[in-house]
């Protein structure tokens, strides 16, 4: 192994667009044959992070010591991301495999804005909910909606969904422009959200909870599902697989058989975004995802929406009222106050914009 030239330790893998680097037996040193000082580490970790999620590169690591794969856990941790740590290549090879496919499956619509509103106005009766609101979400983007209570944020996600009706206005969503969407056909299209107030079966088991966000890819027909044979057996065995997934993703191994109605609130609200994720979606709603959690539970939920947009390239709408989470984790932020917007940009231009400030703290 020592022998080998950097040469030999490189291997391309063209059908998944990536190269195999073993590092086995390897020191890294400069020109001066000094290694890498130890306080240079952080800043050289978080240099390959962003080169990661910008370029859409998946990273997995093989066969580190126990002490490695620690020091690799405890550090993920500290930073909200997922650690990529398989026992065996053949397994690293799959996974990065299906995280390059999932990626690609989500950027084969069209260029230009994935989500755009255009002057959308939506009243009920004298009440005038939204006026006037346009803003976009770009691809592979975590973007927010926040305002003060009323300002029509969860109403907005109810239009892109197709749950309500705007009078005036379009969604244009993979490049399709839309007056209104019902909801079955937001969902065909790719779009999964989960609720402010939960809603799920409280009686079923996580699981069952989850394998409902497959309805949409169940094909076969009631006789065949009713037999359990043929067709029905083998798509019922790859939806399982699939929720399976899901559930190691999201931690949530030891209440798999739980009935949802006993689990606390933080882990019902992991499982309602589990049963979203088990949709596949290429754009994902959520609305007040951290509402009544704990600082705790607001870290793992935050973990897992980075996990969600960095490994499966999912585009995110969030609706938070924690700001603290919201201009950690968003790229992009809308900001709605009576039904209008009132300001949009990067985190850092929408804190210090005054009008947002007086929205929140008032004009005194």
């Amino acid at each position: 192994m020592a022998d080998l030239t950097l040469e030999d330790r490189i291997i391309f893998h063209d059908a998944i667009e990536t190269m195999e680097v073993d590092f086995r037996n390897m020191t890294f040193r400069n020109a001066e044959g000094c290694v890498i000082a130890p306080e240079a580490w952080d800043r050289f970790a978080l240099r390959g992070k962003s080169t990661n999620v910008a370029h859409s590169l998946g990273t997995v690591r093989t066969g580190a010591s126990e002490d490695t794969l620690r020091a690799i856990r405890e550090q993920a941790g500290r930073e909200m991301s997922r650690a990529n740590i398989f026992a065996t290549r053949d397994q690293a090879m799959q996974a990065l495999g299906e995280m390059r496919k999932r990626r690609s499956d989500s950027g084969e619509a069209v260029g230009g804005a994935f989500l755009r509103a255009e002057n959308i106005h939506l009243r009920f009766g004298g009440v005038k909910a939204i006026t006037g609101v346009s803003f976009h979400v770009d691809r592979g983007e975590i973007s927010s909606i926040i305002g003060p209570n009323g300002a029509g944020k969860s109403s907005m996600l109810n239009i892109i969904n197709g749950v309500y009706r705007p009078q005036a206005g379009t969604v244009t969503f993979l490049g399709r422009t839309h007056h209104h969407m019902r909801p079955h056909e937001a969902a065909e299209q790719g779009i999964a959200r989960t609720f402010q107030n939960i809603a799920l079966f409280k009686g079923m088991s996580v699981l069952d909870n989850i394998m409902t966000g497959r309805n949409l890819k169940m094909k076969a027909n009631f006789v065949l599902q009713a037999v359990f044979w043929g067709p029905a057996r083998r798509e019922e065995l790859e939806n399982r697989r699939r929720v399976e997934a899901v559930i190691d993703f999201l931690e949530i191994q030891h209440i798999r058989k739980v009935p949802v109605g006993r689990l606390p609130y933080g882990l019902q609200k992991r499982v309602e975004l589990g049963r979203a994720l088990a949709a596949e979606p290429v754009l994902l709603l959520l609305d007040e995802p951290m509402a009544g959690m704990n600082v705790e539970e607001k870290q793992d939920m935050s973990r897992f929406i980075l996990d969600v947009n960095e490994e499966f390239g999912t585009t995110i709408l969030l609706i938070e009222h924690d700001m603290g989470v919201v201009m950690d984790i968003s790229n992009h932020v809308v900001v709605l106050d009576h039904g209008e917007k009132i300001a949009e940009g990067t985190p850092d231009d929408v804190r210090a914009d005054p009008v947002v400030i007086r929205a929140y703290l008032g004009a005194g």
